[in-house]
């Protein structure tokens, strides 16, 4: 790619930005330590041995820093009153809380009737550095971190900061917002909690609901499920796996017409085009607020092309027609994973208020809703592979590398320790906790799909892993168990109650998900065995994906309010959309759930759309850090430089492509040693707290096993490791 260099003023003086491809840097020195590396899959294997009583009102705890001098708490959170406009107070230090009321179903509008059904969306503003009469952004940035599920709230509390940083705007506001049913968003998306018995007849609000006990018989629920393991672990695993998939729906559609009565349960109404639709809601409310203040702000963006108004793509040609730089009214926004299935929706339901759009490992919206959505893992195997590849490249840094190995040798390796665990799984009991602990083979494919979602910070750790389990060094391996915490206890059952908020309501993937289907999954199981035969032939982890696929049988709560324009069984072709400012798609070469073909394909559905292939493995472009990437992001959101449209197809096709500057063994945790670039440093910071962000959100692809964690803990503990030996380390 040649580089492209353009001029962009602000009020006072030029600035030049240049975006181009940059070499990784060759002096590197350590920057974090290393040491708890094996600690952390130590702390996995608790987590596999039985981690659905993890809850999620301890993960939310540790997550958030509520002000430890007596500050703002999720009580405290749950006291704010809903209001029909913006009303914001001050929350956890820093920050600005509010709950927005809108209505449940847009066609029955909240001026309708007074007892029209409401949802009160739960938002958190991380404000921008203002200076002068700047009030306020003309915009706000929205953020989603994925899902369907992930806590946008959650997002913008830990990453919101390091988001501005790495769009280069101290200045910019950022918002982050619970869809429908999750989290701070009320009502939420819960199956397991219901009203007690004499009010089951009559209850009229969630709020009558026993969350204590629901959250109870979820866990009882999760760890049944631990038996069955992956499909391919017994002839009845498919069986069993879809039994308790479609129990799961009959158990939401219990809890659907709990409330169906008066049209008023959440279940019905959590679908991608109405949670688009509260986005619209948050905009207008947005603009209303800030027409309320003291002094109209000034509000133009930092940098404005010396071009405008007419804008041009990143190689110099102009678009076809002019598009307008104003953000004013129209939405701003960040989307990760699922996050791009809510950011493209919304481009086409309201194609006129498209302000900024940044999709980030782009999900295919007209494959999501089809029944089963296997061409999703189409390039996992090309991420897995890379394994043995990087570590071959590593040498004596790889922990499963020895001298004279090929490629070859270390992928026998791998598979030598998958066909030992299955013939030997072991067990033990924890010295502290008294607990029966086991490990199989299971469990090392489980772990090993979740090392492809950021292979940079994790590959290094799978070789180790898979490196102790080949030399068969049980016993050291069991005793550094010693010291690691419970992963569960009684206290959310038996302990003080905690805030409403911090309870887990797991259901919102399921009903967001489900909703979305155009095409509902009912399928028989010979049918589901031959589609699985098919995953297998596209996937070496068709056993841990097709859990997640399969999510959706038997679930029949039909979606209601608004729909989306989405279908994989289009007859005709459809139209590009023509959106008011075109969209930015980012995809990764060897993304394990959202490949590169769903970015290329979403592209294409809109008029001048710009693509960015990275070329990394990982999920999202933030799975490794590339300056080049980074440039065309701040381009785009500053001065609203967009990427030349993609032209042809995967085989042949033209594209911006952009390096990566680390790969496994090759991390970002190494630091250029002459420090010449301090933006750089600043930019790879906020990268790292973004990625910590998103590992804590429920991994796209692994919510339909409940026995398998997410990477938090894992990729929380990167920045606090410890030096380890040179074998063990970064080239």
């Amino acid at each position: 790619m040649d580089s492209v260099t353009y001029q962009a003023n602000d009020k006072n003086s030029p600035v030049w930005l240049k975006i181009e491809p940059h070499e990784p840097t060759k002096a590197y020195r350590w920057r974090f330590p290393f040491a708890k590396t094996l600690a952390v899959f130590l702390l996995l294997l608790l987590w596999f041995s039985f981690p659905p009583g993890r809850f999620e009102s301890r993960k939310s705890e540790t997550m958030i820093d509520t002000n430890k001098d007596g500050g703002f708490t999720f009580e405290d959170f749950d006291k704010i009153t809903p209001s029909e406009k913006l009303e914001w107070h001050k929350c956890f230090t820093l920050y600005k809380c509010a709950r927005l009321t809108v209505p449940m179903d847009y066609n029955r509008p909240l001026t309708a009737s007074k007892d029209s059904p409401k949802v009160h969306i739960g938002l958190i503003l991380v404000p921008g550095n203002h200076s002068g009469s700047e009030k306020a952004s003309k915009s706000p940035l929205l953020i989603n971190p994925g899902g369907p599920g992930g806590s946008g709230f959650l997002f913008g509390l830990g990453a919101g900061d390091a988001i501005q940083t790495l769009l280069g705007a101290p200045d910019q506001d950022v918002i982050g917002f619970d869809p429908r049913g999750i989290l701070t968003t009320t009502p939420r998306a819960d199956c397991f909690s219901f009203p007690p018995s004499h009010l089951n007849s009559t209850a009229t609000s969630p709020d009558d609901e026993d969350y204590v006990q629901g959250s109870y018989h979820r866990f009882l629920w999760q760890q049944a499920g631990r038996e069955i393991g992956l499909i391919n672990s017994s002839s009845v695993a498919l069986e069993k796996l879809d039994t308790r998939i479609r129990s799961i729906a009959k158990l939401c559609q219990t809890k659907d017409e709990l409330y169906d009565y008066r049209d008023r349960s959440i279940l019905s109404y959590v679908s991608t085009p109405n949670v688009a639709r509260d986005m619209l809601s948050i905009v207008d409310a947005w603009d209303e607020w800030t027409s309320t203040l003291n002094e109209e702000p000034n509000l133009d963006t930092p940098i404005k092309v010396k071009q405008e108004p007419v804008y041009v793509a990143g190689d110099g040609t102009k678009f076809n027609e002019p598009y307008s730089p104003d953000t004013k009214g129209k939405l701003v926004f960040w989307g990760f994973s699922y996050g791009t299935m809510l950011g493209a929706t919304f481009a086409s339901m309201f194609p006129d208020r498209v302000g900024r759009l940044i999709l980030d490992g782009v999900v295919n919206a007209d494959g999501f809703v089809g029944p089963l959505w296997i061409e999703s893992s189409w390039d996992t195997n090309k991420n897995f592979d890379s394994f043995a590849k990087y570590c071959h490249e590593a040498g004596k840094f790889c922990a499963l590398y020895r001298d004279g190995d090929k490629v070859k040798d270390i992928e026998n390796r791998f598979a030598a320790v998958e066909t030992r665990l299955q013939k030997e799984p072991f067990s033990w009991i924890d010295e502290q906790s008294r607990m029966p602990l086991s490990f199989t083979k299971d469990y090392l494919r489980a772990f090993t799909f979740l090392c492809l979602y950021s292979p940079t910070v994790l590959f290094p750790i799978l070789a180790m892993v898979v490196n102790y389990l080949h030399e068969g060094i049980i016993d050291a391996f069991i005793k550094m168990l010693a010291g690691i915490p419970d992963s569960y206890n009684s206290q959310p059952f038996c302990g003080i109650p905690i805030s409403r908020t911090l309870y887990p309501a797991d259901e919102a993937l399921l009903a967001v998900m489900c909703s979305d289907k155009k095409h509902p999954l009912n399928e028989t199981l010979p049918n589901l065995e031959s589609e699985f035969e098919k995953l297998s032939n596209m996937s070496y982890f068709a056993d841990v994906y097709m859990s997640f696929i399969l999510t959706c049988d038997g679930f029949n709560i039909k979606n209601k309010g608004l729909t989306m324009n989405w279908d994989d069984n289009a007859k005709d072709k459809p139209d590009p959309i023509k959106t008011s400012f075109p969209i930015l798609f980012l995809s990764n070469s060897a993304d394990p759930v959202t490949p590169l073909h769903a970015g290329l394909h979403m592209a294409k559905r809109f008029v001048d759309a710009g693509l960015i292939e990275q070329n990394s493995e990982g999920h999202c472009s933030l799975a490794a850090a590339s300056r080049c990437t980074n440039d065309w992001i701040q381009g785009y959101f500053k001065a609203g430089i967009v990427p030349p449209h993609p032209v042809g197809d995967l085989d042949d096709g033209k594209w911006i492509t952009c390096k990566a500057e680390e790969w496994p063994w090759h991390s970002r945790r190494f630091m250029p040693a002459e420090r010449e670039w301090a933006a750089d440093v600043e930019r790879i910071t906020a990268t790292e707290k973004v990625q910590e962000e998103l590992s804590k959100i429920k991994l796209w692809g692994t919510q339909g096993l409940d026995w398998i964690p997410n990477l938090q803990d894992l990729l929380i503990s990167q920045n606090s490791q410890g030096h380890c030996s040179q074998r063990e380390g970064t080239i």
